[in-house]
This record gives structure tokens, sequence and C-alpha cells, in this order.
């Protein structure tokens, strides 16, 4: 395996030479950024190992170059750096980053955590897996306060998508307590997250990740709640990576119904996504969880760009204005939904959501509109040969304005 090293710092170099030489490695070097991303075309490496802290173009800067790169940008990552801090190992990761490890570390450290890329990348290149397909738009929705609707606005913003391209979409149940999606759908599962307990990197498959998706009627798929709790802290960041990877080349769209916290379940789900739906209703105490939420991301190093606020009217005469809400979080709510009790109750209890059973309704255009708007622009770009009812109706109104 041909392996590049970036790095200021020639100890390292000369420090991981040897060993890598005897575990049949071949091992480039380059002293800065610039350096490295000149020597990747000629060199072609098959594993990138990046320090964060590089005299001009920084780790970070590597990583964001790599990403937007479409014939280098597969090249597994391991991150090195002295810091070891939370938000940077964030930062990396939601940059494509495959690895991270902190200095001083042993030689064969750095070689046990390269053969467990290399056999997450035979893994990737398995029966199934086609690496030239389009990855998943994956959607976060997330709030630090229960009882908002996170969960019915993840079922039906799910069919939205569907109702509007007829792709592929799948709703990831990530409360690992009581999640609620499968019984939105009123669906019994196949399988649920239990069945990845025990799965190791070598054995999860395209067909065990296929048995972790159950088949709903709409046509849309789905990763149920287990049937009995299980700890957030069950799955390694390693599974979860590769469970996700595998599962954005399987499906257009994800979106997760994410636990009301920080988990490390729950910020690799954040980290791993496109955008995080963050939901509030005009109230204190929903305010109040935003702007902590809000904090935390930042501190998280999650990029602002990805965060978008949904205003979800849970009364018919709101306690705070938007424009007050809008005031104090010193940004604006980018999607609002409309009060809509009744039928959102009713959809709850009987396990049929309400853009299936009554899609004229306030709300669901609502939906519609904000999964156009979250689409990729190469949807957006051609028309479909075929325009579906919602497709024509969410144009209409958006050409309206």
């Amino acid at each position: 395996m041909r392996v590049l090293l970036i790095d200021d710092e020639q100890f390292y170099y000369k420090l991981l030479k040897k060993t890598l030489k005897e575990a049949e490695y071949d091992l480039e070097y380059a002293e800065s950024g610039n350096e490295g991303i000149a020597k990747i075309p000629s060199f072609d490496p098959e594993l990138l190992i990046v320090d964060l802290k590089l005299p001009g173009m920084d780790g970070f800067q590597i990583l964001e170059r790599l990403k937007r790169d479409t014939k280098f940008g597969h090249i597994p990552v391991i991150v090195i750096t002295a810091k070891d801090e939370l938000s940077e190992k964030l930062k990396a990761f939601e940059l494509g980053a495959d690895d991270y490890l902190v200095k001083p570390f042993q030689p064969e450290e750095l070689v046990a955590r390269m053969g467990i890329l290399a056999r997450r990348g035979k893994a990737m290149a398995g029966k199934g897996t086609n690496t030239n397909k389009t990855q998943a738009t994956v959607i976060a929705v997330h709030s630090l306060r229960g009882g908002l609707g996170c969960s019915s606005i993840v079922v039906n913003l799910g069919l939205a998508f569907y109702k509007l391209w007829g792709k592929q979409v799948l709703l990831i149940d990530g409360i690992l307590t009581a999640g609620q999606v499968a019984l939105m759908l009123d669906a019994k599962s196949t399988a649920t997250w239990e069945n990845l307990v025990g799965i190791n990197e070598e054995n999860l498959d395209d067909e065990v990740v296929g048995e972790m998706m159950s088949d709903h009627k709409s046509g849309i798929r789905y990763v149920a709640s287990p049937r009995f709790p299980i700890a957030t802290d069950t799955f390694s960041s390693d599974i979860l990576k590769l469970f996700m990877d595998r599962l954005k080349f399987q499906n257009d769209f994800i979106v997760i119904d994410t636990s009301h916290d920080f988990s490390d379940m729950a910020i690799n789900m954040l980290s791993m996504s496109n955008y995080i739906l963050l939901v509030m209703a005009p109230e204190m105490a929903s305010l109040r969880s935003t702007m902590s939420a809000l904090e935390i991301y930042d501190r998280l190093g999650l990029s602002v760009d990805k965060v978008k606020i949904i205003l979800n009217n849970n009364s018919s005469n709101p306690a705070i204005k938007q424009v007050q809400l809008e005031k104090v979080l010193r940004r604006p709510i980018d999607f609002v939904l409309p009060y809509e009790a009744g039928e959102v109750n009713r959809a709850l209890n009987f396990g049929q959501p309400f853009i299936l059973t009554n899609p004229d309704l306030p709300i669901c255009l609502s939906l519609e509109k904000m999964a156009y708007t979250l689409s990729d622009d190469s949807y957006k770009a051609i028309p479909p040969a075929v325009p579906s009812p919602t497709w024509k109706r969410v144009t209409a109104s958006l050409g309206s304005k």
C-alpha cells in the first residue's frame, strides 16, 4: 500500500519509515501541505497521513481540497495532531477524515489503524457497493427538547422527498430508547438497531446493511428503533461511519430522527449529515434549548451553514412571535411549519402520515417546499421527465413568489 505522510516534523517520518517498511508499506514524505498536494497525482497514494498544523496549507485545507477532488477524494485520511480537542476532531471528521491520532503515538498503533482502514476499504469495494453512485443527501432532525414534533417532521419530510423526486428515501430512527418512526408508519419492522449489536467492521457488508432496512408500503425504507432500549455507546464511531457510508450509497435521501442530546451517537449522526434541522417551538423553554444547541454546535465545530432552524408552531396563539425569536437568536428562522394540531394528532394516533392522507394541508406544502430547498441542485436543475403532482405544486408555489 502506498502511503503519503504530510508533516512538517521530520521526526515522525524517521519514526515511521522503518516500521512501515517492515509492514510492507511504501512510504512517501512531504514537509508541507502544498508539497503534499503536489505529490498526490504522481505518487497516487492509497492512504494519507496528514498533520493538522502545517505551514501554508494546513491539514483542514488539505481535507477540503480532497473533498472537492473527484479523482482523489476517495483516499482514506488519518489525521495526526498534538492537540486532543473534540472540536478539532469533529471538524476533521466533518471534512472527510477517516481516523484521528494524537501525538505522541507509537508507530505500531498507527499501523493497526491503517490496517482497519485497509479492511474497511476492501469492505466498501465488496459485493453490491457502487462507488460511482452519488452519495445520499443526509439530514439530521434534532432538538434538545422532546415533544416538539421531531419524529413527525422526520417521517413526513422523508415522504415529501419521495413524493417530490420518486427517489430512494431512508428514515433512520436514531433514538435507541422508544423511538417512534415505525409507530408513526404503522409498520412492523423486519429488523432494528439490535441487529447491528456485535457486528464488527469486517462483517458489516451490504447484505447486513440491507437486512437492517425495513420496507414501507409507501415506497420508502426505514431503520427502526430497538424493541428494548440499548445504550447509545453500544456502537463505535468506526461502525457508525461504515454503516452510514454504506447507507449513503444505497439511498438518495436519508432523514435521521436524532436523539434529544449530545451523546456520542447523536454527535456522530450530526457530524455525518449534510444538514442539521434544529426544531423549536415559539415558547421560552424551547428558545433556551435552541440557544444551547446552537452554542454546542459551535463548540463542536459543526458548520453554521449546515444548521437550519425550523419553527414548528404548536399553538394557534404563539407565546413568542417569530421576529422576537429571530432577534434573540441573532439569525433568521429558515423554515416555518403552520399550526395543525388536529390532523397531526390523528396521524400520530393511527400511524397514518398526514402528508399521505391529507396532502392539501398547508403544513404539507411547507414540508414539500422544505424538501425541495434541501435537495441537491442537480435535482432542481433539470425537471423530471414525468413531474409528480408534488413537484408541480411546489415549483408553482415557489415560482409565484
